[in-house]
């Protein structure tokens, strides 16, 4: 007997209906029997599959397990980090900045994923695990401040000040140059930033690590001395040793060996500075208020006058200069220049193309500035001081006769 079409449509979607729920049914179960699973591996003492750790799988092992591979790990990734400089070598040894790998943390994350939730986060959880796979990261922790200890003392050793280039005095009055040195600083603090992450990570460096101090450079180096060539021009008075010839042999000491860059203004005061007891300063005599009296730091004045002269002569320009109240005896009328401290200054400016150095020294009972410089910047000219009266001039002159007669100031005094 035929089957009719309604027959066959009817039997169609029965066995649809029923497929579909034979399907549901069957997919209900294994979600049943999974979610059981997981609420069992939840409830255990293993580690959910597809979790693993520095590339190895750990899935199903045990804390006691995890926490040995963890132990094996750290005992492979962990040394002491070697730094060198030139030929020098410095080790710092992970007992001695408290390095420890952190295997209690690695090992709970790996025990912890699949877990604490739900059973069915936990369920959705382990299997994006098995799928997908988790990576456990063994970390570590150390003491930053023995680190930073380390670091110091290996600075220590390979820091150096720069020295400034210097100028003297050879035999026979030749000028003498003397290169400047250049200094080097470990940066010590970078160093430390740089090491944070390996150490932490346990991705230490295998080799070696070169350290590469930074240079410093000194305020004055070998270029700026190059074109030194002459003595442009220098002036002496005399004194009488004691308590104001220390003085003046401070002052002196304390402007010697200095460089003056074009456009630059030289300050006495700023120099020298405060002329104090704690500055080795001695109390001798002094004008006050146009009154003679005793202070710290008298007859510094014969300093910055013998310096103003030599600066005269030498073609440099005075910015300011203050006369004394009372003419002094150890220099030339309308030739001193006095000073206090924070209140009255000596200055000049290097108007020359090319830097000029002083030079002083105070020694038996006189005092003496030179100033030294590139004597193509004089173009051939001889400078010299003119009194006409109390007016006081500077003269320049060459083969040819005078080239600038320069008048500077004319003075009064008391």
């Amino acid at each position: 007997m035929e089957t009719s079409e309604v027959q066959k449509f009817n039997l169609k979607n029965f066995l649809s209906v029923n497929g579909k729920a034979k399907i549901a049914a069957a997919v209900a179960v294994i979600g049943v029997g999974a979610m059981a699973m997981s609420s069992s591996v939840s409830s255990g003492d293993k580690i959910v599959l597809g979790v693993r750790a520095e590339g190895q799988a750990i899935g199903g092992m045990d804390k006691a397990s995890a926490e040995k591979l963890f132990t094996n790990v750290a005992a492979q990734k962990i040394h002491p980090l070697t730094f060198r400089y030139g030929d020098e070598e410095f080790v710092v040894t992970p007992e001695e900045i408290n390095l420890k790998p952190l295997v209690d943390k690695a090992t709970s994350e790996a025990f912890s994923y699949g877990r604490g939730g739900s059973v069915l986060d936990n369920f959705n959880n382990q299997i994006r695990c098995a799928l997908n796979g988790r990576d456990v990261k063994l970390t570590a922790d150390y003491d930053s401040a023995l680190l930073d200890a380390k670091l110091a003392d290996i600075a220590t050793k390979i820091n150096r000040d720069p020295v400034n280039a210097v100028v003297e005095f050879g035999s026979g009055g030749a000028i003498e140059k003397i290169p400047g040195v250049i200094g080097k600083k470990l940066n010590t603090e970078q160093l430390a930033a740089s090491l944070k992450d390996p150490l932490t990570t346990l991705d230490l460096p295998k080799g070696v690590i070169n350290l590469e101090p930074e240079d410093i450079a000194p305020f004055i180096t070998t270029e700026d001395i190059a074109q030194i060539d002459s003595v442009l021009g220098t002036y002496s008075t005399h004194y009488y040793p004691g308590d104001r010839g220390d003085n003046i042999w401070l002052a002196a000491n304390s402007i010697s060996h200095k460089i003056v860059k074009p456009s630059w203004t030289f300050s006495f005061n700023d120099t020298v500075g405060p002329r104090t007891w704690d500055n080795g300063y001695k109390v001798a005599g002094v004008i006050i208020n146009g009154k003679a009296d005793v202070d710290y730091g008298g007859g510094v004045c014969q300093v910055s006058s013998t310096l103003y002269n030599a600066v005269l002569l030498s073609g440099l320009t005075p910015v300011e200069r203050t006369p004394h109240f009372f003419q002094s005896s150890y220099i030339g009328y309308g030739r001193d220049a006095t000073v206090a401290d924070g209140q009255i200054d000596f200055k000049f400016r290097n108007d020359f193309l090319h830097n000029v150095y002083l030079l002083a020294e105070a020694s038996g009972s006189t005092v003496t500035v030179y100033v030294l410089g590139t004597k193509a910047d004089l173009n051939g000219t001889d400078i010299s001081l003119e009194l006409d009266g109390t007016s006081l001039y500077r003269v320049w002159r060459n083969d040819s006769g005078v080239v600038k007669d320069e008048y500077l100031h004319t003075d009064v005094y008391n």
